[in-house]
């Protein structure tokens, strides 16, 4: 779920971004020269792309990137209510990518179009919303107001809309470049961890493993399998990259059994041990070697977290015996699987993205609905308002060993890292480290986060395009058997008020959530 929220900049404007007072584009001021005025609007949008640039820069490309999709994806879905405001008849005075200040733009017609100094949203401004709104008599047959509830609907419901047929458009240029699973079940390397016998080996995404330790084996979970009987012992491994076999030998590594796991405070079943007071580790041998004659003594032990992201360290981490490796740890390769791809072809990645699409619209629809109904809104405020917040220092969190031990039963009690509120700030970083990883996880991405924006915009509450639905199906309803009923907005704009607010302290929420513990690919 994102914080993007459409409004316009006229303090008598609907919080939608639709205007409740219509004025005409405002002229040239006749006491400035026009090329001087247009010198000052143009010096603005350089800035802005400037800024961007210098976000690209020193953030990196991939920021930039993601940045200016996400803009285009809210300039696409007030182009969604633009375009059929148009169509069905109605006057659109403005349509501006971003508020606060004008720092460019130009008029065509009858619509002032431009950009304004906060690139965090944009709005068009459509006459005769609701009847606060005044307009000018010889206008009053292009207001929004006395169209018909089905040309209503359609412009109300476009910019989600837009966001659907964007999620189905980036779908299918990842399947027709991706392609689909494959049938059998097949799988290919997916990712590869650092510091494992998978990055030891060089193994890349896209490699086919063969067989390990001489056995052949069907399924990524017949591997695992195999590897986790197999913790701490040197391996044959073969695998096919680029089209050529290879096989070379490597020592698996082990993550922590639960009989492991209760020998050292302060770390968890499937924890990885990496290093022991200074001392780099791989194997259980390696451990034992570490830790010979310390027993009971308060050691630094830098792991590989079984939850969450980045390097960890416990500073007090005491051992009171070292069972054998057979049941003290399991097998670790490093790697996740992701299932080999068959080509689709045209025809066939556009059917299978309009069915995928359903899928991304059931997932997303149901997990929102789990979100405003399971209890996981006052979980994520109290979290975020309430929680410790670890201290990060060279990409290796540190914290005590009592305190990760308290924090991981809470989280097994009912507040995992799932149930929080995804800020715009929180989806672009993510997004910034996807396109680092692979262009094609991005299309993934992407589609995804316009399906929970047009969702997220039809929830039926004022001022989300949804409550707009609400309005005119209610007036609609009223209006049967002849008589043309019009909600009287006074009554209305509380509720909108409101929901707005909410809206804003829950995106400043998740904003903060995300600065101080953001979510990570690791």
């Amino acid at each position: 779920m994102t914080d993007i929220t459409e409004r316009g900049d006229d303090p008598r404007t609907d919080p939608h971004g639709q205007t409740m007072s219509t004025s005409a584009p405002r002229p040239a001021d006749p006491r400035l020269p026009a090329e001087v005025e247009h010198r000052e609007s143009w010096t603005g949008l350089i800035m802005l792309i400037a800024a961007i640039g210098a976000l690209g820069v020193f953030a990196g490309w991939s920021w930039a990137f993601i940045v200016v999709a996400i803009i285009f994806m809210i300039f696409m879905h007030e182009m969604g209510h633009f375009v059929t405001a148009k169509l069905t008849g109605m006057k659109v005075t403005e349509f501006f990518i971003g508020f606060g200040p004008r720092i460019w733009s130009f008029t065509r017609g009858e619509t002032e179009y431009g950009v304004k100094a906060i690139p965090a949203g944009a709005y068009v401004r459509i006459i005769g919303m609701n009847n606060l709104d005044e307009v000018e008599p010889g206008d009053e047959d292009r207001a929004y107001r006395v169209k018909s509830f089905p040309r209503k609907l359609l412009v109300v419901t476009a910019g989600s809309g837009m966001h659907f047929l964007m999620a189905v458009v980036l779908i299918f240029s990842y399947l027709l470049w991706q392609g689909a699973p494959a049938d059998d079940g097949s799988w290919v390397v997916g990712s590869v961890s650092a510091q494992s016998a998978a990055g030891q080996l060089d193994l890349d995404v896209g490699d086919e493993i063969v067989s390990i330790d001489g056995i052949e084996f069907v399924g990524f979970e017949q591997f695992g399998e195999l590897v986790a009987a197999r913790g701490g012992q040197e391996v044959e491994v073969v695998y096919r990259s680029d089209g050529d076999l290879v096989t070379e030998s490597v020592i698996l590594g082990a993550r922590l059994t639960e009989i492991g796991a209760q020998r050292i405070t302060g770390l968890e079943v499937r924890d990885r041990i990496l290093q022991i007071d200074g001392v780099d580790v791989f194997s259980w041998d390696d451990v034992i070697a570490a830790v010979d004659g310390r027993f009971g003594e308060e050691l630094r032990i830098v792991f590989d977290p079984a939850r969450g992201s980045g390097l960890q360290v416990v500073d007090n981490a005491v051992i009171s015996d070292l069972p054998a490796a057979s049941i003290a740890t399991t097998g670790f390769f490093g790697i996740s699987p992701d299932a080999a791809r068959q080509s689709l072809g045209i025809i066939g990645s556009a059917t299978n993205a309009v069915t995928d699409f359903g899928g991304f619209f059931t997932t997303i629809t149901g997990g929102m609905w789990d979100l405003l109904t399971g209890g996981a809104v006052p979980n994520f405020v109290s979290d975020t308002l309430t929680g410790q917040i670890d201290t990060v220092h060279d990409d290796i969190t540190s914290t005590d060993a009592g305190e990760r031990e308290i924090a991981s039963r809470a989280l097994d009690a009912g507040n995992p890292d799932e149930e929080r509120i995804i800020s715009i700030y929180g989806a672009a970083r993510f997004g910034s480290e996807l396109t680092e990883q692979g262009f094609d996880n991005v299309l993934l991405f992407l589609a995804g986060l316009n399906v929970s924006i047009g969702v997220l915009n039809l929830i039926p509450l004022p001022p989300l395009d949804g409550g707009h639905v609400v309005i005119a199906t209610y007036e609609r309803i009223r209006s049967i058997g002849g008589r043309r009923h019009e909600v009287d907005y006074n009554k209305v704009l509380p509720l909108t008020y409101a929901v707005f607010l909410l809206l804003t302290a829950f995106g400043l929420l998740a904003i903060f959530r995300d600065i101080i513990d953001p979510i990570s690919l690791g």
